[in-house]
């Protein structure tokens, strides 16, 4: 459970109850990643930690320049070689599991400087189909509800990427929505989790714009961070 609220004591407890007092998590949150973690931490991190997707963890930006879990054990393909998808670790051997799969660069691998880096890092192929990079995000995900066992925390947002034949739009094609948070949340419900927390993470004016020249979707300003429980 997380850390019990300040108490401000009654002086006629027969009268007037004690009552709770001071800071309550708000659902939506502005601040930097680390801050955001730190902010959860007494309500979900307060046990044996993983983190499968640890990247910049501990440096300017990260999720755990705040606040360090202990015991803490993190991950990351280029720092060694554990692939999310295939984790070295038993059934429900940690109390929390911290997932931050890859969202998808705006621009292209010609224009956009770290696409390529991005991409090898993560074993992907170029976004030109539909599916985009949900596949990793859910095998990711399978191995992420397996090896935890008591919350998970997965970081995830929406985005339009790749494109479809659209009837509305006179057939051109448009990019496709993908809706990351909820094909992560019926899995997870598929596997017998239960959505616990959804803080919606207020991230400033959002990726993309600058190529977009006729809006058709409004411009994602968040992400979330979805907390599930067995």
């Amino acid at each position: 459970m997380g850390k019990p609220r300040d108490v401000q004591e009654s002086m006629f407890p027969d009268l007037v109850p004690a009552r709770p007092q001071g800071w309550i998590m708000p659902s939506v949150f502005t601040g930097t990643n680390a801050e955001l973690i730190a902010a959860v931490a007494p309500m979900y991190l307060t046990g044996s930690v993983l983190d499968v997707t640890y990247g910049n963890g501990d440096t300017a930006g990260g999720w755990w320049r705040r606040f360090t879990p202990n015991p803490f054990t993190f991950h990351d393909l280029d720092l060694d070689g554990v692939d999310f998808r295939c984790l070295p670790h038993p059934d429900r051997s940690f109390a929390s599991v911290t997932y931050d799969p890859p969202y998808v660069h705006s621009g292209t691998e010609a224009t956009t400087a770290g696409v390529a880096d991005f991409r090898r890092r993560f074993g992907l192929a170029p976004f030109h189909g539909s599916a985009g990079p949900l596949p990793l995000i859910l095998d990711g995900l399978h191995e992420v509800l397996r090896v935890a066992d008591r919350f998970v925390l997965v970081k995830c947002m929406e985005f339009a990427q790749g494109s479809v034949v659209s009837p509305s739009h006179d057939g051109e094609r448009i990019s496709t929505f993908h809706d990351i948070p909820h094909e992560v949340t019926m899995l997870a419900l598929q596997r017998g989790w239960v959505k616990h927390d959804q803080i919606v993470h207020h991230t400033g004016p959002g990726p993309g714009g600058h190529n977009i020249f006729e809006p058709i979707r409004a411009r994602r300003h968040h992400s979330y961070l979805i907390v599930f429980t067995r």
